[in-house]
């Protein structure tokens, strides 16, 4: 599988010089090369690559910040720095930045190469680990959610801060923090009573060097079990709170607790979209009108534009559900681009304003806004649901293999007496195996055909990286090409060109694929392989 590469280098040269020791590589693929870190970081966002080259050259940001500031944004992708100067002083600070690899220069090809394979390697593990689901138990991290909305006044903060509170009591021993990023207006303070004197915007300041112990220190604990992280009581202490100091307070939440949840509030800011692109799961909350829901499309194309999150990785909440409403479940699957929750929450305005003067949520005794509340939680996956051992079925599966071994061994003594199977058990054994061996005659024909074509594809990948050392060093491609493939699978195969230098620079060679037995019969299909030639200096 051919992996995507972005370089961020200014010097032309080894730009150059770069480009063609990945070309000789062969399953690398160059996205872009950028000139500056400003360039370097919105290819890497755009184009989403599995590895980074960066040369420490490059400005205006200093390749340090870069680092640290894409392994938070893309915790998956490898960064490789090149070094113009190889001192420990100078390689420490790019390691403990994230870096995953160092090349020092001048180049030396098996050094390119074998960084580029650890690192590719290193992407795919750290990949597959992002994709796995979450399991607080063995130790992964916490379940990010991030509720925005789509308008102010929808409810945002109402949803995240009462879903949070439910899960905090119902769930014994699961941590829960509850993370309010609506700078603007930070409504989650006033609609539960707890008094602080830390907010968020302390946090940040020391987020250069934050900690599990600084965050544990900072969170309110509230009586039900939920810990807050709230906003600064002073507007001008938001100006601390920036997106590089977000992402590393959610990264520290992560490891301090199984459940974060963020209040990201309605308005597409720098604060909102670090929150947006590093959470597990996005929730738009709207409400069944025209206006929340136009505002629901303008934050996913501005999220979209700015390549934190696509629209079908979002989900729309509708709050404030009724059977009067003109906008019912049917339209609000239309108009938002983004896949609807099946569950909607019921319009309350009386109860909820009533919990909201006594600032306290659970004085609200309504049953259907809490098993609302617990659906959508179960939709979402906010608590990972553990298998319960049903005794009933554990029970009659015993009884099953019970009996299936006594039958087993019931059967065994007949053939120890010297007994025959029946007349008729003999004949549906007859049958049944004639009737599968066409089946899987078939299926062996099938995946050795399908092996053919795999080793008709590695022939001619190798005969084209031949070709092309071949053609770079001035001689004909043609001979080499067909030393490497073999007598059996040369049948049907050219190379182009074959007895010249090409003169366009690439090297073309066409294998045909044999049909069941190689050297024999050649079918309709083929494999290409094109190689561009490095000329060497």
């Amino acid at each position: 599988m051919t992996k995507t590469v972005v370089i961020g280098c200014a010097d032309q040269a080894l730009a150059y010089e770069l480009r063609s020791q990945l070309d000789e590589i062969g399953d690398l693929e160059i996205g872009y090369i950028a000139e500056t870190t400003t360039e370097f970081s919105a290819a890497v966002i755009r184009l989403e690559p599995d590895v980074a080259i960066l040369h420490d050259a490059v400005g205006p940001q200093t390749a340090i910040d870069a680092v640290r500031e894409l392994s938070l944004r893309r915790p998956t992708m490898s960064t490789i720095v090149v070094c113009s100067d190889p001192s420990p002083e100078s390689l420490m600070p790019l390691v403990e930045a994230g870096a995953r690899g160092i090349l020092t220069y001048p180049l030396a090809f098996e050094e390119v190469e074998a960084r580029l394979r650890a690192a590719t390697e290193w992407s795919r593990a750290m990949t597959d680990v992002v994709a796995a689901p979450h399991d607080p138990v063995s130790g992964v991290g916490a379940r990010v959610i991030c509720f925005a909305g789509s308008k102010g006044g929808v409810g945002t903060s109402t949803v995240a801060t009462h879903i949070a509170l439910d899960v905090a009591r119902e769930v014994p021993n699961f941590r829960v923090a509850l993370l309010d990023l609506d700078l603007e207006k930070g409504d989650v303070s006033s609609l539960i009573d707890v008094r602080y004197r830390s907010s968020i915007a302390d946090v940040a300041r020391v987020s250069d060097d934050l900690n599990v112990r600084t965050i544990a220190d900072a969170v309110v604990p509230h009586d039900s079990g939920l810990h807050l992280l709230l906003t600064p009581h002073q507007v001008q202490e938001v100006e601390f709170i920036t997106p590089q100091s977000v992402r590393v307070i959610i990264a520290t939440l992560r490891q301090a607790y199984d459940l974060v949840i963020i209040d990201g509030g309605s308005h597409v800011t720098p604060t909102q979209v670090a929150a947006v692109e590093l959470a597990d799961e996005v929730v738009m909350v709207t409400t069944p009108d025209v206006l929340s829901l136009r505002g629901v499309r303008r934050n996913l194309d501005s999220w979209d534009g700015l390549g934190v999150r696509k629209a079908d990785t979002t989900r729309v909440l509708v709050n404030d559900s009724s059977k009067r409403n003109a906008i019912q479940a049917d339209l609000v699957h239309r108009l938002a681009q983004a896949p609807v929750i099946s569950v909607a929450l019921p319009s309350l305005h009386k109860q909820l304003e009533a919990a909201v003067n006594s600032r306290d949520p659970l004085t609200l005794r309504e049953s259907s806004w809490w098993k609302a509340l617990r659906a959508i939680g179960k939709e979402i996956e906010l608590v990972p649901v553990k298998p319960r051992t049903d005794i009933a079925a554990e029970a009659i599966k015993a009884e099953i293999t019970t009996r299936r071994d006594e039958r087993r061994r019931g059967r065994g003594k007949r053939w120890q007496r010297g007994a025959k199977p029946s007349g008729a058990e003999s004949g549906q054994i007859s049958i049944e195996t004639v009737g599968l061996l066409p089946t899987i005659l078939l299926v062996c024909v099938f995946l050795w055909q399908i092996a053919l074509v795999g080793m008709s594809s590695i022939y001619a990948s190798h005969a084209a990286d031949a070709a092309a050392r071949q053609a770079s060093m001035g001689q004909a491609p043609g001979p080499t090409a067909y030393e490497k493939v073999p007598s059996y699978f040369r049948d049907g195969m050219s190379v182009d060109p074959s007895s010249k230098a090409p003169a366009d620079g690439v090297v073309h060679v066409h294998v045909k694929v044999p049909i069941f037995v190689p050297g024999v019969l050649s079918g309709p299909w083929s494999i290409d392989a094109t190689r561009k030639v490095v000329q060497e200096p």
